[in-house]
Formats: structure tokens, sequence, C-alpha cells
């Protein structure tokens, strides 16, 4: 069931005051923009930290409307607020280094900003809240505050069309929800016109609308999500990108073996954790891909039963990889790995006579593959799959690496599925128990027979409306007070 956009909100606000605790830190500094993002994510972390966030204005041969913005936004929020003007800081190194060029302009403003965000953090404790959504993170669009390196990304799970409909709800100035997008790097600068498309043509695509997109629209989203797929990034604590974290993030710079003993540090702490099975698979994809400086990961569960397995998750974006897909055990390179119960490298996956994809492959780029078997003591309950965009030859390090975060996963994919079905168990047990009682109650109230007293109950639940344990704990409240 899709998250309402209230249940949101008090997520992202429980998530922010979690990860600032667990961090160690004093607060916040978030930077107004006088957009929407910004807004949103002040809006937010406000609820959260309440004096606890600062936030700050950096003028930088700015427009005087997104001043008058960001000024708006912090008082309609009753912000704690600061403000420096970067002009001249920016007027003195232009100097020593001059460019006629708009864009290297723009690409100074946006890193004296960051550098003055973090550097207000930093005296003060506080982390760094970046505003980048969803659909800027995909396509590797963040150019206001140094999102690539922000501590936290409260927003960076939902659609610019979704933040906009959270805008609403928090009340955010209207003419701010309403103005174009920009990132303010030169006059009459607006993101759209930058990436080329419309965020409602983009989130169209994110969400698989391909007949709302034009083909040559659809072919820049593609080489803008190339081009993000091949950058080098640090990683912040992301909202939601499986469970968050209490532990370290994955950064970007350290060897494959440190990332990986991060990577599995993620996911053992998913094991005793209490959340669905979804959001550890979420983990589970995001970690490996990055460890594995990899494309496309994808993990496929096994059903038993059916004898089928699953495309379960991936961290890809792309529309026709994330469309539901199942294979029978044996069937393609996953069905072989289940089979075998041994993982299974390609230099090319087009050459490969068992890979089953090969025009998905070709069209997404894949190039070399490694595909692991995850494993609970001697049984095999999935595959974890690992793509590159170039060919590749995968190191004996590589394959031990993927190993254990394979192994570690099938533990904590085991143990979540184990404890949903010992808690699904607890609540019927309880709910029978409740029904039980009342039933009970009504006999010996209404002079009933055991039959009578439920059919009483069941009449009870079809003409109110309410579930058999709702009905059951009034008539307990009722008939026992």
């Amino acid at each position: 069931m899709k998250t309402s956009p209230l249940d949101q909100i008090q997520e992202i606000r429980q998530w922010i005051a979690r990860q600032v605790e667990s961090a160690g830190a004093s607060g916040a500094v978030v930077g107004l923009s006088g957009g929407i993002d910004s807004a949103v994510v002040a809006a937010l972390a406000a609820r959260a930290l309440g004096d606890n966030l600062l936030a700050i204005i950096l003028p930088c041969h700015s427009s005087e409307q997104d001043i008058q913005d960001a000024r708006l936004v912090a008082r309609h929020l009753q912000l704690k607020v600061e403000e420096q003007d970067l002009s001249s800081i920016f007027d003195r190194w232009l100097a020593l280094y001059p460019s006629s060029d708009r864009r290297i302009q723009g690409n100074l403003k946006s890193r004296l900003r960051m550098a003055s965000v973090y550097h207000v953090a930093a005296l003060r404790n506080h982390l760094v809240l970046g505003t980048s959504n969803r659909s800027e993170w995909e396509i590797g669009y963040f150019t206001k505050y140094g999102d690539s390196a922000a501590d936290l990304l409260p927003i960076v799970h939902l659609l610019k069309s979704e933040v906009r409909q959270l805008a609403m709800i928090l009340d955010i100035p209207q003419r701010v929800i309403e103005k174009p997008p920009s990132a303010g790097l030169w006059e009459g600068q607006t993101d759209e016109g930058e990436l080329g498309f419309t965020y409602e043509q983009l989130d169209n695509y994110l969400l698989g609308r391909l007949s709302e997109v034009p083909p040559e629209v659809q072919a820049a989203i593609r080489d803008r999500q190339r081009f993000a797929a091949h950058k080098k990034q640090p990683a912040p604590r992301l909202f939601p990108a499986g469970p968050p974290s209490e532990g370290p993030s994955l950064t970007a710079g350290d060897s494959p073996y440190d990332r990986s003993i991060e990577a599995l540090t993620l996911i053992s702490g998913a094991i005793t954790s209490d959340h669905y099975i979804e959001d550890i698979l979420r983990l589970i994809v995001m970690v490996t891909a990055e460890v594995m400086n990899s494309s496309v990961c994808s993990l496929w569960l096994l059903d038993e039963k059916e004898g089928v397995l699953r495309l379960r998750a991936t961290q890809s974006i792309n529309p026709e990889y994330i469309q539901d897909r199942v294979l029978r055990v044996g069937e393609g390179i996953v069905g072989k790995v289940v089979v075998e119960n041994r993982p299974y490298s390609i230099p090319d996956v087009l050459m490969d006579p068992y890979y089953k994809e090969k025009d998905l492959a070709r069209r997404m780029g894949l190039v070399s593959m490694l595909s692991m078997p995850m494993r609970v003591k001697d049984r095999v309950i999935g595959v974890i799959n690992c793509y590159t965009s170039y060919p590749h030859v995968f190191s004996e390090l590589e394959t031990n690496i993927l190993t254990a975060v394979a192994n570690q996963a099938a533990v904590a994919i085991e143990n979540t599925e184990l404890m949903v079905k010992t808690k699904v168990i607890q609540e019927e047990l309880e709910k029978r128990k409740l029904i039980e009682r009342a039933k009970d109650l009504v006999m010996r109230r209404l002079d009933l027979s055991g039959d009578e007293a439920y059919r009483w109950l069941q009449k009870r639940s079809m003409d109110t409306r309410k579930s058999m344990r709702e009905v059951a704990e009034a008539v307990l409240l009722t008939m026992e007070g």
C-alpha cells in the first residue's frame, strides 16, 4: 500500500530526528534557495528539530525574487535563519581565475554555497541537509547546495510531483510552489531549460508512463541516467533507501575491502531490525551496487512452492528493467545459478548462450555480469546480480566480496520473513483470543449459544463495516465496563 502524504511527513520527520541524534550532532543546517525543494526540507526538518535547525540564505549575485522567496519561507516557517551574501567572495575568485563561461561561473557559485553551508555546519556540530529529490538524483542533477555530498537527503525518494504535493500539505507559500525550478546559477537559468525536458516528463518516465513521454525525451533522460551512473558520488544517508541506518554510510574513495565491511555492517543491522522485507531488499541492492561499483544490481528470490524466481528489488530506475519478471528454476543465468548453487561470471552478456534478455541488456548498455547465489546454510533462497556498463573481468576479491554480501543478505532476508510470519501468527492468535472473549461475554449477557453469539458478532461487523477484531474490542469495552 502506498504511504499517504501525511504518513510520509511523519516518517521523514522521525527519520531526521533519529539520524541527527544517532550522529551525535546538535542539529542540522539547510540552505534556503527560495525554491520548493529547500522549502519542503526546511519544513520537515523544523518539525523534527525545532530550534536546532538553522536555515541559511546565501545570495550570490542572485535574483531579488529568489532572495525574497527564501526570506518568505524562513518567516513563514518561523525558522532560525542567517544570511550571508557571497557575491564579493565570488567576484574575488573570478578576478583571480577569470572566465566568461556562465557554466563555469555557475559551478563556482554552487561550490561556494556548498563550502559555506558545510563550514557553518561544522562550527555548530550540525549535519547538512540536502534538498535533492528523486527526479534530480536519478539523473545526477544536484547543483544547488552540493547535494552530492550532503549528510542527509530527506526527500531523495520523492518525485518532483510528490514534493509539490507535500509542499501544499506543509503550507509552503503558493508563489514558491508555482515558481519555475531554478538553481539560480545565472540570470534566467531554470532546471528544465538546463535539462532539455520538463519535470513532468521526467516523472512520467520514472513512473513507467512511457506513452506520455516523447521518444526523443526518453533518449535524453537515458543519456542523463548513464552519465549519473558513472559519476563517483559519496553516499549520504538517504530516506528511504531501505531502513534508516544507525551505522556508517558507504563512502566513496574507500578501498573495496573497506566498503565491503561497511556494506556487511549495514546489512547485519537489518538482521535485527523490525522493518518490512521490501525495505530490507532495497537496502541490500543499494549497498551492493555501491560496494561492487555496479551500474545495475538486481535481487531475485526463490518461490519454492511454485518453482520460480521473482525479481524483488533493484536500484535501477529504468522502467523496462523494474517490471515484474519471473524465471523458472533452471531458466536463464539466474535459474542456472540456483540449480548449480555457485556463482556465474560473464564478460559479455550479449555473447552468453544462457543469458535471456539480450535486447533489454543492449538497450540499457549492460555488458559484464556476476551472478551470486544467496544461501542460508546449503539452501539457496535467491540470487544477486551485479552488472557493469563496460567490459570487466570480475576479480577474485570482487567475487569474495559479493559472496560475503550475498550470504549476509540471505540471513537478513530469512530473519525478516520469519519475523513477519511470527508477527502475523501472533496478531492472528491475539485476534482470535479477543473474539473468543467477546463471544463468551455475549453468550452470558444475551443468553445465546456459542454459534448464535458468533453470528451476532459477525452481523455487527457487517452492519458497522468494522473488522471482527474492532467489534470484539468494542464489545469488551462496553459489556465488561
